[in-house]
């Protein structure tokens, strides 16, 4: 018998109220749920793009995840006849953005058989299926070849990954010699007391299936022990005053709170809420991080 909506809500509530190591325990169930539970109404409010990027006046939400993109593969330097590998890509969005403006061939990788699908429909759609492929897998082990890529990117999906050094390492693997591990990552502040990972970390885990969340430090640890060298976590300029973006947040969410009484709207509502909540007190960030694999590229 086909599970409801209600039931297949209810289920992942409880899969992700079990704590971090029930979490991580069951994180391809956790995942998958989730993203079987949410992405139409992802695409209905936010697009094809599921990442966040700071709104500067003037731009539309649509222009700052675009540009947000346009950053990383400039600062990648990503060019055609390069092999990219995207970590988490979804239903293609950034992938497939960043293929057509760099003219590299990205790969994108998803632990999700549903997103991996649309991901391979909007290819065909956009003419780009030849410059794109798109992958179901886990980024803990991914079904790749060592030294297969130039540069490996994820926007904000490690953080769903249950051994975050295993995924690091995995990059590494993946990565020629020389090449460049580069992205954004969600993760909770630096020195949180146990009751401010209570009241705000906790509740981005549950609403958003993150086994758990890294800190900038932990990130750090987790990429030199994955042996990269030339290490940045965090630069200004390329995160960016996400403070408008949280505004936008809360305006979706109180857009949803008076479309319908739809109980996955009213569950993304909640998450919102918690996310912003969770920003503002300084309690989860969103970073950005490049290092590099030792080794000199090949020609």
């Amino acid at each position: 018998m086909t599970e409801t909506t209600e039931a297949a809500l209810e289920r992942y509530r409880q899969l992700a109220a079990a704590g971090d190591s029930a979490r991580s325990g069951h994180y391809r169930d956790l995942v998958t749920s989730y993203y079987d539970l949410v992405t139409d109404l992802y695409l209905e409010g936010w697009g094809a793009s599921h990442h966040f990027a700071p709104l500067k006046p003037g731009d539309s939400h649509v222009d700052a995840l675009a540009a947000r993109q346009k950053f990383l593969a400039d600062r990648a330097g990503l060019r055609p006849g390069m092999k990219v590998l995207d970590v988490g890509s979804g239903v293609g969005g950034p992938a497939l953005n960043i293929a057509g403006l760099s003219g590299a061939h990205v790969t994108g990788l998803d632990l999700t058989p549903g997103r991996v699908e649309r991901a391979r429909t909007r290819a065909r759609d956009l003419g780009l299926q030849e410059r794109t492929t798109f992958v179901e897998g886990d980024a803990m082990d991914m079904p790749f070849e060592d030294a297969s890529f130039d540069v490996v990117y994820a926007f904000e999906a490690i953080c769903h990954t249950a051994d975050k050094d295993r995924a690091h390492a995995e990059v590494a693997r993946v990565l020629k010699p020389g090449g460049l591990s580069i992205g954004y990552e969600w993760l909770a502040g630096d020195g949180l007391t146990t009751g401010e990972v209570r009241r705000l970390v906790e509740p981005v885990c549950r609403y958003y299936a993150l086994p758990h969340l890294a800190t900038p430090g932990g990130l750090a640890a987790q990429l030199r022990r994955a042996g990269f060298t030339g290490i940045v976590v965090g630069d200004a300029e390329a995160t960016g005053d996400l403070a408008s973006t949280w505004d936008y947040l809360d305006e979706l969410a109180a857009l949803g709170e008076q479309l319908d009484d739809s109980p996955v709207r009213k569950f993304m509502v909640q998450g919102a809420r918690a996310l912003t909540r969770a920003a503002r007190e300084g309690a989860f960030l969103i970073e950005f991080w490049e290092a590099r694999k030792p080794g000199a590229p090949s020609a």
